[in-house]
């Protein structure tokens, strides 16, 4: 694939650390669809009495990063989403990464996104007449890193 190419979600994968030392990266089962939502800066309102012609202004302030919301197909007694539940209920921040690949299977150079998290939600849906679905929302905290 040339760089600059438009690539798909298709293959993507979102791993996050299952054990800390030494890191071992699980897999989550049934991922199909997720990405970054909610990436912003935030203004600060810097407005004085003597601003010209009274129009407000503003700096940049802190970055938000947002978090990751990813789409699962729910996997009854699967090992990956009883650990990221684990992860959940212990309310702690682990290594994430978020891996675009090829239709080949290999990852996409520049790709891969690393990321330190704490799922914040995680919801069963049991339509009656579709897959059963787990949603995931896991909080970035801190910066997003492309590789």
């Amino acid at each position: 694939m040339s760089a600059g190419a438009p690539v798909l979600g298709l293959g993507s994968i979102l791993e996050f650390a299952s054990v800390a030392q030494p890191t071992q990266f699980t897999t989550l089962g049934g991922y199909h669809d997720g990405g970054f939502s909610g990436n912003k800066i935030a203004t600060d309102k810097t407005t004085a009495s003597n601003s010209t012609n009274g129009v407000e202004t503003y700096i940049g302030g802190l970055e938000e990063p947002g978090s990751f919301d990813a789409k699962c197909f729910f996997l009854p007694g699967d090992a990956s989403q009883i650990a990221l539940e684990a992860i959940k209920v212990g309310r702690t921040a682990v290594n994430f990464k978020y891996i675009m690949k090829n239709p080949d299977g290999t990852a996409i150079t520049g790709g891969t996104a690393s990321f330190l998290g704490i799922v914040e939600q995680m919801e069963r849906k049991f339509p009656i007449d579709k897959t059963a679905t787990l949603d995931v929302k896991v909080k970035v905290t801190g910066p997003i890193t492309w590789t």
